[in-house]
């Protein structure tokens, strides 16, 4: 799905696995919202048969995973990370009547704060709450051992064909989440659905499981200090076809969004965002961009664990979402100090895996710079997988690449991720 809403589905393959090379817009409404049962692969919290569900007040009674980011690490926020949205919370939150509540009468500057044994069922009512511009939803991750509240769905299955359903879905300006912990259906490290509900073809087993986290479609929003995970279509998506907005996605543990064909952690469809400090693992792109010469990123400081699924960082072709005849891939891209610790895939490719792929060429320019990779050496011919970044291209262009680290030897202080 094109983010204007029109299918422009890439039947190309990826490592010869029939992977499908573009992203997918999470524009489904909330009509016609079924209610879903556990995932297959964890036993979650029993699903409620009501369109507005009910919670618990203990996030016990609900399966999650630990989080994986480095306690002792600024990368991935939690105990580290002493921001705070400062003023007195308006509302405090506890389940999810309250949290409606809250979202149905907050305005600009208005604090909502989420109880620290919340366990806040969304499943059945995802993308209906309204969230104003200038609204926080705080949590306390890392205060004297907190975890922060949890906000999660049990629901597997997306009701509206071809568009992704995203749990929180914005247009407000300086929307900012902060201090949670959002999940998602599938706590896996990789699950690939083709095949899991009877003969479906490759097209449709994927469109009905695109679960999303949160969509931000204004300008300047926020995720800081989250664990967001389990979600198959993103975790975090920013922007769309005619909105190309900018967010700040920084000290979050982004993890375990592991889904074949999509499962990305943040994915930039328009604009061009910030991702900086975060911890990522077990994502299939840990940053995916759509590639319109208007969306490009800076991700920086920020430190990529042991299992990919694919590559990390991400910035699709035009051609390969929407049929554009253009070689674009994204406008400005500027990845630097940051650290890529793997060399090795865990998917059924089962094959060496590149940490950067730009698939195209940048309207304007990529910049690969300081960054640390566990790969042996530095990349020489263009478009050839397993290198530690490529370029799908036949040749390098607007593709520039100094003082990066190959290799596990620790590197200078000042090259790859802050430690």
């Amino acid at each position: 799905m094109s983010p204007d809403g029109t299918n422009g589905t890439d039947r190309s393959t990826e490592n010869g696995l029939g992977r499908r090379n573009f992203l997918k817009l999470g524009t489904a409404g909330a009509a016609g919202l079924a209610l879903a049962g556990a995932t297959a692969s964890t036993a979650m919290a029993s699903s409620r048969a009501t369109a507005v569900p009910t919670s618990v007040n203990t996030a016990a009674a609900v399966n999650t995973m630990p989080d994986p980011a480095p306690v002792d690490l600024k990368q991935g926020g939690g105990v580290t990370y002493h921001a705070s949205p400062g003023d007195t919370p308006e509302f405090h939150v506890n389940d999810f009547n309250g949290l409606k509540n809250a979202l149905e009468n907050a305005g600009d500057g208005d604090i909502i704060r989420v109880a620290d044994d919340a366990a806040i069922d969304m499943t059945g009512a995802e993308n209906t709450l309204p969230i104003s511009t200038g609204v926080i939803i705080s949590g306390g991750r890392g205060n004297n051992g907190s975890l922060g509240g949890l906000i999660y769905t049990t629901r597997n299955r997306n009701p509206v064909a071809d568009k992704a359903l995203p749990m929180f879905k914005t247009y407000g300006d300086r929307v900012r989440f902060t201090g949670l912990r959002i999940q998602g259906p599938r706590l896996a490290n990789y699950w690939d659905p083709e095949g899991f509900d009877g003969d479906l073809s490759d097209h449709t087993a994927y469109d009905n499981y695109l679960i999303g986290g949160i969509h931000f479609l204004g300008e300047d929003c926020r995720v800081d200090n989250c664990q967001l995970y389990g979600f198959t279509h993103a975790a975090i998506s920013v922007g769309a076809g005619g909105y190309p907005v900018s967010s700040r996605i920084d000290h979050n543990s982004i993890h375990n969004n592991p889904m074949e064909h999509f499962g990305y952690g943040v994915n930039l469809y328009n604009g061009e965002s910030v991702i900086e400090w975060n911890y990522f693992d077990y994502n299939r792109h840990s940053i995916a961009g759509y590639g319109y010469s208007s969306n490009g990123y800076t991700a920086r400081y920020n430190l990529v664990g042991e299992h990919p699924i694919s590559h990390a960082f991400d910035m699709h072709g035009r051609a390969q979402n929407d049929g554009s005849e253009t070689e674009v891939a994204g406008g400005t891209i500027n990845i630097h100090h940051n650290t890529f610790r793997f060399t090795t895939d865990v998917s059924p490719a089962n094959r060496d895996q590149e940490a950067i792929a730009i698939r195209g060429v940048p309207a304007n320019r990529c910049d690969i710079d300081n960054n640390w990779f566990y790969h042996d050496s530095k990349p020489v011919a263009v478009n050839e997988q397993g290198n530690a970044y490529r370029q799908e291209n036949d040749q390098w262009m607007h593709v520039w690449a100094s003082g990066n680290q190959f290799g596990r030897s620790e590197p200078a202080a000042d090259i790859g991720h802050p430690r």
